[in-house]
C-alpha cells in the first residue's frame, strides 16, 4: 500500500511537470453508480432537514450554522497570503460566536451573510465565474441559494488550485526530477524486499535495442562495398552503421534506439517499468506519426500517378491534407475501407483541381489505378508507405542528439504536415528529455551491464 502510494503521489508530480495542459477537474462519479444515488440521497437529506428547521416558527437555525461555518472555511481558503485585509474581514464577519449570539436573540439575518459571501466571491472568482455569481443574485429563497452558493464556492475552489499549479509548474518542474527519482527508488526497495526485480521490463527493453543495433551495425558491415564508391542514392545514413572502426552501439545509441522504439511498438511486449507513466502519450504520437505518414503517402501516390497536370499546386496538397485527416480521425475499423474512402475523396479533389485549372479530369483508367495505389497503402509490405515511414523515423532519430549545429529539414513529401510533425517531435523531444533526466542513472547501469557482458563474450 505505501509502495501503492508512493507511485500515486510520482504519477501526479510527473502529470503536472510534462502535461502543460493538466488541470483538476471536479469529480462526476458515473451515471447510475452507488456513489452518485448515495450522494444525491444524503445531499437531498441534508437541505431538505435545513428547509424544514427554517421553516418552524421560530426559524431552527442549527442546521444553518453547519452551512455558515462551511462558508466561512471556503471563503478562506481562496484567500492568498496578500489578502490580509480581507482575511480579517471574514473572520470578523463570521464570528461564530457572534452568530450563535444573533441566532438565540432572533436577530440573525441569512440573508445579510449570503450577500456578503456573493459580495466576496464576485472580487475573488476568475472572470469565467462572473455569470456564475452574478446569478446567485437573483435567487430569494435560502435553501436554492445556498446551493448554487456552494456549487460556485467548489468551481472557484477547482480555479485556486489550478492557478497555483500553473503559478508553480516551473518550480514543480525543477523539483519533480528529484522527487520522481526518489518515488521510484522506494518503490524498487519495496519491489526488492519481495524478491521481484522492479526493471525487468526496463532490462528487457534496453537489451532488445541493444541487440537490434548489433545487429543492423553486423548487416551493414556484411554489404559494406568493399570499394571506395559511394553508397546507394535510396539509402538513408544510419548512425550505428559503419564498415570499420568502433562499435556504434554506444549507450546514447542505445538509450536513443530504445526510445525510437516507442513510436513503433510490439504490443507483444510489456511496456518498460519507466515509461509506464507516459504509455498513453507515446502510444498517441506513435498514432499521430502513422497519420502522417498515410497522409504523406497518399499524397505522394496521388501527385506521381495524376503527374504534371497537378504538380507544384500546394493547394490541393492542403485539400488533400485536411480531407484524408479527417478520414482517418473518423474512421474506424478496417485501415483497408478508411482507404476506399480516402480513395474516393481524393479522385473527387484531384477533378475538381483538374477542371479549376483547365485540365480534363481523371480518364477511368487513371481513377483506377489511383484507387488501387492508395488502397494498398494498407498492405505492411508497401513499399512507399513504408518509405515514409522510414523518413519520419529517420528525421526524428536524428533530432535526438542535442549538440547539432545546422537545423533539421523537413523529410521530403511532408511539407504540408510540417507544423504537425513539429509539434510531434516537440513532445517527443520533452517526454525523452524528462524521462532520461529522472531514470538515467538506471539507465546507465543496465546498458553497462549489457555492454560489460558484450564484451566479455567477445572474442579476442
Amino acid at each position: 500500500m505505501e509502495a501503492a502510494n508512493g507511485v500515486k503521489n510520482m504519477s501526479l508530480a510527473h502529470e503536472i511537470a510534462v502535461n502543460n495542459d493538466f488541470q483538476i477537474e471536479k469529480l462526476q462519479p458515473e451515471q447510475n453508480s452507488i456513489e452518485k444515488r448515495v450522494r444525491e440521497v444524503m445531499h437531498k437529506a441534508f437541505w431538505d432537514a435545513l428547509e424544514a428547521k427554517l421553516s418552524d416558527d421560530p426559524p431552527d437555525y442549527s442546521h444553518a450554522m453547519v452551512l455558515i461555518e462551511e462558508v466561512k472555511e471556503s471563503l478562506l481558503s481562496l484567500l492568498l497570503p496578500q489578502h490580509v485585509r480581507l482575511r480579517t474581514q471574514v473572520l470578523e464577519v463570521f464570528d461564530m460566536d457572534l452568530i450563535r449570539q444573533k441566532m438565540e436573540n432572533d436577530a440573525f439575518d441569512i440573508f445579510f451573510y449570503a450577500n456578503y459571501v456573493i459580495g466576496t466571491m464576485a472580487r475573488l472568482c476568475a472572470p469565467v465565474r462572473d455569470e456564475h455569481v452574478a446569478r446567485l443574485r437573483e435567487l430569494k429563497e435560502v435553501v436554492p441559494l445556498f446551493k448554487e452558493i456552494f456549487e460556485v464556492l467548489d468551481l472557484m475552489k477547482m480555479d485556486m488550485a489550478n492557478f497555483t499549479i500553473q503559478q508553480m509548474r516551473p518550480y514543480l518542474q525543477q523539483q519533480s526530477v528529484d522527487y520522481e527519482r526518489k518515488k521510484f527508488n522506494e518503490f524498487l526497495k519495496t519491489q526488492e524486499e519481495n524478491g521481484t526485480d522492479g526493471l525487468e521490463c526496463t532490462r528487457l527493453w534496453l537489451k532488445r535495442n541493444f541487440e537490434r543495433l548489433l545487429a543492423e551495425e553486423n548487416t551493414a558491415n556484411d554489404l559494406a562495398p568493399t570499394s571506395s564508391s559511394p553508397p546507394p542514392l535510396t539509402s538513408f545514413p544510419s548512425s550505428s552503421s559503419s564498415s570499420s572502426g568502433p562499435s556504434k552501439a554506444t549507450p546514447a545509441a542505445i538509450l536513443n534506439e530504445a526510445y525510437m522504439d516507442t513510436l513503433n511498438w510490439d504490443q507483444s511486449q510489456i511496456y518498460p517499468e519507466t515509461l509506464v507513466m507516459d504509455r498513453t502519450r507515446f502510444c498517441e504520437l506513435e498514432s499521430k506519426c502513422h497519420m502522417l505518414t498515410t497522409i504523406a503517402s497518399v499524397q505522394l501516390v496521388t501527385y506521381s500517378t495524376v503527374g504534371a497536370p497537378i504538380a507544384g499546386i500546394q493547394s490541393l496538397k492542403q485539400t488533400l491534407k485536411s480531407h484524408v485527416q479527417t478520414l482517418l480521425e473518423g474512421g474506424k475499423g478496417d485501415m483497408k475501407e478508411v482507404l476506399m474512402n480516402a480513395a474516393e475523396q481524393v479522385k473527387k479533389d484531384v477533378n475538381e483541381c483538374l477542371v479549376e485549372h483547365g485540365f480534363s479530369q481523371l480518364d477511368d483508367e487513371k481513377k483506377k489505378l489511383l484507387e488501387g495505389q492508395i488502397c494498398d497503402l494498407a498492405s505492411p509490405t508497401n513499399a512507399i508507405s513504408n518509405l515514409m515511414k522510414q523518413r519520419v523515423m529517420h528525421f526524428i532519430k536524428e533530432s535526438i542528439p542535442t549538440r547539432r549545429m545546422e537545423p533539421l529539414k523537413v523529410p521530403v513529401g511532408f511539407s504540408a504536415v510540417e507544423t504537425e510533425l513539429s509539434q510531434i517531435l516537440g513532445q517527443f523531444l520533452r517526454l525523452i528529455s524528462h524521462n532520461r533526466s529522472v531514470f538515467g542513472p538506471y539507465y546507465s547501469d543496465i546498458i553497462s551491464q549489457l555492454l560489460q557482458r558484450q564484451q566479455d563474450l567477445s572474442p579476442r
